[in-house]
């Protein structure tokens, strides 16, 4: 496979193309330094999902043992306070200027396609930057740096981990007062808006794949269903195409250096 003559080809693909959509994994967050869930060294080698997975067994944790999760949890937070858009959130930002992507679905909930510059970004996993009310369902995006910092003072203030100390570091609803969750997706619940992130992968007549394993669904399906409906399947992948029963083009680099060469090539054929 020449590599230098498929960035050519997803370029020129994209640079014709009328409506692009990128589905993204948690392969584009890594080179942000968000360790994955799955893979190698990920989140779940450190923590049980089935204990704190799910909401039940995350309460479940938090009441009898939460000095369990409390490192890990400060250990997260420092993570995302350090992370910033990588060199492939930002092309996709770019992508989005030069009016070739129209949206973004995304697996992650680090907020960094938002930060980039993307504005059509349908979150399935929900974002950890946002807060949903438990009471009357209303949610608020938060500024990610400064409720980091905001709770990572009030985290090092508490004397003792207790359920009730741990509830009190996200903000009360500002409708109604009520206590508040942050707005993502664990085992046991609905992924997000997968109709609205179906309906763009079918009217798209380009897919982008990018750093996604191909393993979690409902998102998985996603290229697929692109397919289905004749749109162009492009992926950008270091390790495996996952979708290769349906891609024509495959770009088997890191998602940072391939998206940077993919726009360089753009506007070559722009100019």
């Amino acid at each position: 496979m020449n590599t230098e003559m498929e960035i050519k080809k997803a370029a020129n693909i994209l640079a014709n193309a009328k409506r692009t959509v990128a589905s993204c994994g948690a392969g584009i967050s890594a080179e942000s330094g968000i360790a994955t869930f799955r893979d190698p060294g990920g989140v779940w080698e450190k923590l049980n999902p089935a204990e704190v997975g799910t909401a039940g067994g995350l309460l479940n944790t938090l009441t009898n043992n939460p000095h369990k999760l409390m490192p890990f949890f400060i250990e997260l937070l420092e993570t995302f306070q350090n992370a910033e858009p990588n060199p492939a959130h930002l092309a996709l930002g770019e992508l989005e200027r030069m009016g070739i992507l129209q949206t973004v679905v995304t697996q992650n909930i680090d907020n960094l396609h938002i930060e980039a510059g993307n504005t059509d970004v349908i979150e399935v996993h929900g974002n950890g930057f946002r807060i949903r009310c438990i009471s009357c369902g209303g949610s608020e995006r938060l500024q990610r740096k400064q409720i980091i910092k905001d709770t990572l003072k009030k985290v090092r203030e508490i004397k003792e981990f207790t359920l009730e100390t741990i509830a009190s570091l996200l903000p009360p609803c500002r409708n109604c007062l009520a206590p508040t969750r942050p707005d993502v997706v664990m085992f046991g619940e609905m992924v997000k808006d997968i109709p609205q992130a179906f309906d763009a992968a079918r009217k798209c007549d380009v897919l982008l794949a990018i750093g996604t394993s191909g393993t979690v669904y409902p998102a998985a399906h996603l290229p697929f269903h692109a397919k289905e409906s004749g749109a162009k399947i492009i992926v950008v992948n270091p390790n495996e195409n996952a979708f290769s029963a349906v891609s024509d083009i495959y770009i088997p680099m890191k998602a940072g250096a391939a998206m940077d060469e993919i726009i360089k090539a753009i506007r070559r054929l722009m100019h």
